[in-house]
Formats: structure tokens, sequence, C-alpha cells
């Protein structure tokens, strides 16, 4: 059989619509791929219901919301899942270890830690939109915070709040604390302008009612780093508190909001000592 010759047009067109064929291949992996600059929202809770709602709604900026409850008993759950369904009810030993197991169930190669009484302003989620589409961008991101008390803005008391929440998956991880803990970062950390707006306690009652969960949580770590108390540390301690709140960082101009929040944060330290020499 004699050999059948192809025109030289035709192989041009054919191989230019192999190439083209390519392209559109590695434009549609690149698009449709999940994890290239995907945000993944985490949002620890426990009888939530007051401020969930707020939370979650602005994560919205998130590919995905991941949610880990330490078994409420309110309306946290059947608010949660308005938002997301992954959801996923856990033990929680502390902190640290919950948020690590966490990260682990985020498809995303961003993290962005909330928590439920915490929200993104407007500024913030344009800022993080922008920083995780760069290409030569940090590892982790500091991010400053400005807390409500008594229904004002505080901005002295607490000044100098900052948190590190947005991550590289990957990159952190956070240490086995009681309290609320800060991750190790394995690489550069940057710094952003929006704010986390905080909404912590609904009234005094409610921060009497969350200081003696945390100053037990506080002792907790006090003691398992071997740090012990004395009657110095109940003597001094406590004015000391409210002497940097009130008076060196400028709590005064914050009103009575300032006033109240220096003298509870002062008796917080006292308790949070006195229950820690009582272990003596």
């Amino acid at each position: 059989m004699g050999q059948v010759s192809v025109p030289s047009s035709h192989l041009r067109s054919a191989l230019l619509t192999s190439k083209v064929l390519v392209c559109y291949t590695i434009i549609r992996l690149k698009i449709f791929d999940k994890t290239e600059n995907m945000l993944s929202g985490i949002v620890l809770t426990l009888n939530s219901e007051n401020t969930l709602e707020k939370c979650l709604k602005s994560l919205s900026i998130c590919d995905e919301i991941i949610i880990v409850d330490s078994f409420s008993s309110d309306k946290t759950i059947s608010l949660a899942k308005k938002y997301t369904e992954n959801i996923y009810r856990r033990k929680f030993l502390n902190y640290g270890e919950q948020l690590n197991w966490a990260i682990e169930k985020a498809q995303g190669d961003w993290i962005l830690v909330l928590d439920s009484d915490e929200e993104l302003s407007e500024q913030l989620k344009n800022e993080i939109k922008r920083e995780i589409m760069k290409e030569n961008t940090f590892d982790a991101y500091r991010i400053p915070r400005m807390s409500k008390f008594l229904g004002r803005w505080i901005k002295f008391s607490w000044k100098g709040d900052e948190v590190i929440r947005l991550i590289k998956k990957g990159k952190a991880k956070y240490n086995d604390r009681e309290l609320g803990s800060s991750p190790e970062i394995h690489g550069k950390t940057g710094k952003l302008k929006g704010k986390i707006l905080h909404h912590p306690y609904k009234n005094i009652s409610h921060y009497i009612e969350k200081l003696n969960y945390y100053t037990e949580r506080a002792e907790k770590e006090m003691e398992k780093n071997g740090k012990k108390a004395s009657i110095s540390d109940l003597i001094f301690r406590p004015p000391l508190k409210f002497l940097k709140m009130y008076i060196l960082k400028g709590g005064i101009f914050d009103g009575v909001s300032g006033l109240v929040l220096s003298l509870l944060s002062s008796f917080y330290v006292f308790v949070k000592y006195a229950k820690l020499w009582e272990k003596k």
C-alpha cells in the first residue's frame, strides 16, 4: 500500500489545536483548583448563640467555615447550620489542641481563626482578600483588635491588643495552652490595619461569670508551668494591673467604662493568684 501524505497545513492546524487544548486545560485547573488561595474560617464554640451570627456573617469572605463545638446546650448548632455544614462536636481540652485539630480539617491554604464573640470589620475583609491573592506574601498576619465594654469601644485600657489570626496552612502550630493561644509561626509575619471587632461581655454580670472560668484556666496554666503564688503577688499585682490599664495606658480616657474595666481586671488578677495560692 502506498503512504498517505498529510498536507502540512493540516499538521499545523492539528498542532495548533493541541496547544490550545493544553492551555485551556491548564487554565481550567487553575480556575477550579479549590485550594489555590482558598480561605478557610475556623470558629470554636460553646454556648455562643448571642454572638455567633455576627461572627459567621462577617466570615462571608471565606470559601469554607469550620465550626468545632464543645457540646453547646443552647442554639449554637442550629445557628451555625445556617452558614456551614462543616460542624464538628468535640471535647475541649485546651485552645491550642482544639485549634490544631480544626486546622487539619481545613481544605484551604489560608486559615482565618475567629472567636465566636468577634467579627471582621469591612476594612479588614477587603484587606484579607487582597493579601491572600499576592504572590510575595507573609506566612502569617498580626491583626489589631478593638473591644466593646459596657456599650463603649475601648480605645485605651486595652490599647495594643493584637492577635495573629490569619495564617498560611503548614506554617503555624498552636501551643497547648489553657487560655487563648498564639501560634508559633515558621516564616515571616506581617501586620494588617483593619480591625477585629470584639464583643466579649454583655454586662458586668457576664464578666463575673466568665471571670471564674478564665481564672480557673489561668491558674491551671500557671500551675502547669511550675509557678507559685505568694502573699506579695496578692498584694502588689492587682493594684499594678489597675495602674497599668487606667493610668499608663490611658484608661481614664475611656470614661466610666475604662474605670470599671480597670478595676475588674485588677480583681481578675487577684482571683487568679488567689486560686494558685490556694493550691499550695
